[in-house]
Protein backbone atom coordinates (compact mmCIF):
# COMPACT_ATOMS: atom_id res chain seq x y z
CA UNK A 1 0.00 0.00 0.00
CA UNK A 2 0.97 3.44 -0.80
CA UNK A 3 -0.45 6.71 1.07
CA UNK A 4 -0.35 9.48 -1.44
CA UNK A 5 -1.73 13.34 -1.82
CA UNK A 6 -3.00 15.99 -4.06
CA UNK A 7 -3.61 19.58 -4.55
CA UNK A 8 -6.50 20.00 -7.32
CA UNK A 9 -6.82 23.79 -8.01
CA UNK A 10 -10.12 25.14 -9.20
CA UNK A 11 -10.16 27.96 -11.75
CA UNK A 12 -13.36 30.77 -11.26
CA UNK A 13 -14.86 29.33 -14.54
CA UNK A 14 -18.81 27.67 -14.85
CA UNK A 15 -19.07 25.47 -13.11
CA UNK A 16 -16.84 26.37 -10.08
CA UNK A 17 -17.95 29.93 -9.94
CA UNK A 18 -20.12 30.17 -6.49
CA UNK A 19 -19.48 28.95 -3.45
CA UNK A 20 -20.40 25.32 -4.48
CA UNK A 21 -17.19 25.01 -6.30
CA UNK A 22 -15.61 22.66 -3.77
CA UNK A 23 -18.95 20.50 -4.20
CA UNK A 24 -18.72 20.63 -7.99
CA UNK A 25 -15.19 19.11 -7.26
CA UNK A 26 -15.89 16.67 -5.52
CA UNK A 27 -19.14 15.83 -7.17
CA UNK A 28 -17.65 15.73 -10.71
CA UNK A 29 -13.61 14.10 -9.95
CA UNK A 30 -12.95 12.41 -6.31
CA UNK A 31 -16.55 10.71 -6.00
CA UNK A 32 -15.72 8.52 -9.23
CA UNK A 33 -12.20 7.69 -8.06
CA UNK A 34 -12.58 6.83 -4.29
CA UNK A 35 -13.99 3.62 -4.78
CA UNK A 36 -10.43 2.25 -6.14
CA UNK A 37 -8.89 3.72 -2.51
CA UNK A 38 -8.63 2.13 0.69
CA UNK A 39 -9.43 5.32 1.99
CA UNK A 40 -9.68 8.71 1.96
CA UNK A 41 -10.33 12.27 2.63
CA UNK A 42 -10.37 15.84 1.58
CA UNK A 43 -10.05 19.41 2.86
CA UNK A 44 -10.88 22.52 1.52
CA UNK A 45 -8.60 25.86 1.29
CA UNK A 46 -9.51 29.71 -0.26
CA UNK A 47 -6.15 31.06 0.58
CA UNK A 48 -3.12 33.00 -0.96
CA UNK A 49 -0.83 31.94 -3.47
CA UNK A 50 1.83 32.27 -0.12
CA UNK A 51 0.16 29.02 1.01
CA UNK A 52 2.21 26.85 -1.15
CA UNK A 53 2.03 23.75 1.11
CA UNK A 54 1.55 20.30 -1.20
CA UNK A 55 2.09 21.28 -4.10
CA UNK A 56 4.40 23.13 -6.54
CA UNK A 57 2.38 26.60 -6.76
CA UNK A 58 4.66 27.84 -9.43
CA UNK A 59 3.09 25.30 -11.88
CA UNK A 60 -0.60 27.10 -10.73
CA UNK A 61 -1.52 29.39 -13.14
CA UNK A 62 -2.23 32.93 -12.14
CA UNK A 63 -5.12 33.07 -13.69
CA UNK A 64 -6.66 30.37 -11.46
CA UNK A 65 -6.73 33.39 -8.91
CA UNK A 66 -9.58 35.24 -7.98
CA UNK A 67 -9.53 38.70 -6.62
CA UNK A 68 -11.12 39.25 -2.67
CA UNK A 69 -10.96 41.43 -0.20
CA UNK A 70 -8.03 43.26 -1.90
CA UNK A 71 -6.04 39.34 -2.02
CA UNK A 72 -5.73 37.44 -4.82
CA UNK A 73 -6.61 33.44 -3.82
CA UNK A 74 -7.00 30.45 -4.77
CA UNK A 75 -9.09 27.73 -4.28
CA UNK A 76 -7.92 24.03 -3.71
CA UNK A 77 -8.62 20.85 -2.41
CA UNK A 78 -6.23 18.54 -1.07
CA UNK A 79 -6.99 14.91 -1.94
CA UNK A 80 -5.22 12.20 0.30
CA UNK A 81 -5.86 8.30 0.03
CA UNK A 82 -4.21 4.87 0.13
CA UNK A 83 -4.46 2.48 -2.58
CA UNK A 84 -2.43 -0.90 -3.32
CA UNK A 85 0.73 -0.66 -4.68
CA UNK A 86 -0.50 -2.27 -8.33
CA UNK A 87 -2.90 0.02 -8.56
CA UNK A 88 -1.05 3.40 -7.93
CA UNK A 89 0.04 4.71 -11.23
CA UNK A 90 -3.31 3.75 -13.17
CA UNK A 91 -5.47 5.28 -9.96
CA UNK A 92 -3.15 8.79 -10.58
CA UNK A 93 -3.22 8.47 -14.93
CA UNK A 94 -6.80 8.30 -14.26
CA UNK A 95 -7.40 10.80 -11.58
CA UNK A 96 -4.88 13.92 -13.57
CA UNK A 97 -7.24 12.92 -16.76
CA UNK A 98 -10.69 13.55 -15.01
CA UNK A 99 -8.99 16.88 -13.16
CA UNK A 100 -7.61 18.12 -16.64
CA UNK A 101 -11.00 17.04 -18.63
CA UNK A 102 -12.91 19.47 -15.91
CA UNK A 103 -10.48 22.95 -16.52
CA UNK A 104 -8.59 21.93 -12.47
CA UNK A 105 -5.46 21.23 -12.31
CA UNK A 106 -2.86 19.49 -10.36
CA UNK A 107 1.37 20.06 -10.15
CA UNK A 108 1.58 16.19 -8.91
CA UNK A 109 0.96 13.48 -6.74
CA UNK A 110 3.18 13.21 -3.57
CA UNK A 111 3.55 10.70 -0.53
CA UNK A 112 1.23 11.96 2.67
CA UNK A 113 3.34 11.63 5.73
CA UNK A 114 -0.25 10.14 7.49
CA UNK A 115 1.09 9.67 10.64
CA UNK A 116 3.58 13.05 10.74
CA UNK A 117 0.35 15.04 10.26
CA UNK A 118 -2.56 13.34 11.93
CA UNK A 119 -0.38 11.59 14.82
CA UNK A 120 1.29 15.06 15.33
CA UNK A 121 1.12 16.99 18.22
CA UNK A 122 -1.80 18.73 17.16
CA UNK A 123 -3.98 15.49 16.92
CA UNK A 124 -2.09 13.75 19.91
CA UNK A 125 -1.77 15.30 23.78
CA UNK A 126 -0.81 13.44 26.78
CA UNK A 127 1.61 10.38 26.45
CA UNK A 128 2.98 11.17 22.95
CA UNK A 129 4.60 8.00 22.17
CA UNK A 130 5.28 6.41 18.69
CA UNK A 131 2.66 3.44 19.16
CA UNK A 132 -0.27 6.49 20.09
CA UNK A 133 0.89 8.72 17.35
CA UNK A 134 0.67 5.41 15.08
CA UNK A 135 -2.91 4.58 16.99
CA UNK A 136 -3.97 8.66 16.60
CA UNK A 137 -3.43 8.58 13.40
CA UNK A 138 -4.82 5.45 11.91
CA UNK A 139 -8.08 6.64 13.98
CA UNK A 140 -8.40 10.42 12.52
CA UNK A 141 -8.17 8.61 9.11
CA UNK A 142 -11.28 6.74 10.13
CA UNK A 143 -13.08 9.53 11.47
CA UNK A 144 -11.83 11.85 8.43
CA UNK A 145 -12.93 9.04 5.64
CA UNK A 146 -16.85 8.37 7.59
CA UNK A 147 -17.23 12.42 7.39
CA UNK A 148 -16.28 12.66 3.73
CA UNK A 149 -18.18 9.47 2.48
CA UNK A 150 -21.37 10.66 4.22
CA UNK A 151 -20.28 14.31 2.56
CA UNK A 152 -20.39 12.72 -1.19
CA UNK A 153 -23.65 10.57 0.48
CA UNK A 154 -25.42 14.06 0.40
CA UNK A 155 -24.50 15.42 -3.13
CA UNK A 156 -26.86 16.00 -5.59
CA UNK A 157 -26.38 16.79 -8.82
CA UNK A 158 -24.68 17.22 -11.55
CA UNK A 159 -27.31 20.05 -13.22
CA UNK A 160 -27.72 20.87 -16.31
CA UNK A 161 -24.13 22.63 -16.54
CA UNK A 162 -22.50 20.44 -14.02
CA UNK A 163 -22.62 21.85 -10.72
CA UNK A 164 -23.23 19.67 -7.79
CA UNK A 165 -24.80 20.84 -4.06
CA UNK A 166 -25.37 19.38 -0.67
CA UNK A 167 -29.12 18.21 -0.28
CA UNK A 168 -31.41 20.69 1.54
CA UNK A 169 -32.96 19.51 4.89
CA UNK A 170 -35.84 20.83 5.88
CA UNK A 171 -35.65 19.43 9.67
CA UNK A 172 -36.31 22.24 12.08
CA UNK A 173 -33.14 20.89 13.66
CA UNK A 174 -31.01 22.15 10.97
CA UNK A 175 -32.24 25.82 10.87
CA UNK A 176 -29.77 26.81 7.82
CA UNK A 177 -31.09 23.87 5.64
CA UNK A 178 -27.94 21.70 6.39
CA UNK A 179 -27.72 18.08 7.34
CA UNK A 180 -24.17 18.48 8.71
CA UNK A 181 -25.74 21.40 11.27
CA UNK A 182 -27.24 17.81 13.14
CA UNK A 183 -23.82 15.98 12.56
CA UNK A 184 -21.73 19.12 13.71
CA UNK A 185 -24.27 19.02 17.06
CA UNK A 186 -23.49 15.82 17.77
CA UNK A 187 -20.08 16.37 17.37
CA UNK A 188 -20.11 18.64 20.03
CA UNK A 189 -22.23 17.06 22.50
CA UNK A 190 -19.72 13.69 22.39
CA UNK A 191 -16.67 15.61 23.08
CA UNK A 192 -17.63 19.53 24.40
CA UNK A 193 -15.21 20.85 22.55
CA UNK A 194 -14.43 24.51 23.29
CA UNK A 195 -14.98 27.32 20.83
CA UNK A 196 -15.01 31.10 21.20
CA UNK A 197 -16.26 33.62 18.19
CA UNK A 198 -13.62 36.83 18.30
CA UNK A 199 -15.43 40.36 17.61
CA UNK A 200 -13.97 43.05 16.74
CA UNK A 201 -15.26 46.41 15.20
CA UNK A 202 -14.14 44.33 11.70
CA UNK A 203 -16.17 41.54 12.17
CA UNK A 204 -16.54 38.15 13.82
CA UNK A 205 -13.98 35.07 13.64
CA UNK A 206 -12.51 32.53 15.15
CA UNK A 207 -9.00 31.63 16.72
CA UNK A 208 -7.99 29.90 12.76
CA UNK A 209 -9.63 32.85 11.14
CA UNK A 210 -9.66 35.59 13.19
CA UNK A 211 -11.22 39.44 12.42
CA UNK A 212 -9.30 41.90 10.96
CA UNK A 213 -7.89 43.92 13.95
CA UNK A 214 -6.15 47.14 13.77
CA UNK A 215 -3.49 48.54 16.53
CA UNK A 216 -4.98 49.33 19.54
CA UNK A 217 -8.33 47.36 18.69
CA UNK A 218 -9.87 45.34 21.25
CA UNK A 219 -11.01 42.08 20.53
CA UNK A 220 -14.09 40.45 22.72
CA UNK A 221 -14.45 36.74 23.24
CA UNK A 222 -17.34 34.96 23.55
CA UNK A 223 -18.09 31.08 24.30
CA UNK A 224 -20.28 29.36 22.32
CA UNK A 225 -22.79 27.21 23.71
CA UNK A 226 -24.14 24.03 22.12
Amino acid sequence: MVIRQTRIFVPPASPFDDNQWCETLVGSVIAPLVSQTEWFWFSRYIAPRTDSGDCDINKVPEEFGIDRNDQRLYQSLRFRYQISDDQANSFEIDARGLIYQHGCMISDFRSFPMVEDLGGDRFVGGERSEQRRVERAELMIKYLCDVCQIFIHCLEGPDDIGKFHLEMNDNKENPHGSTFESVHHLFCNITSVPLRVLISQHGIGTDWCPPVISDGTPVTTFEIRY
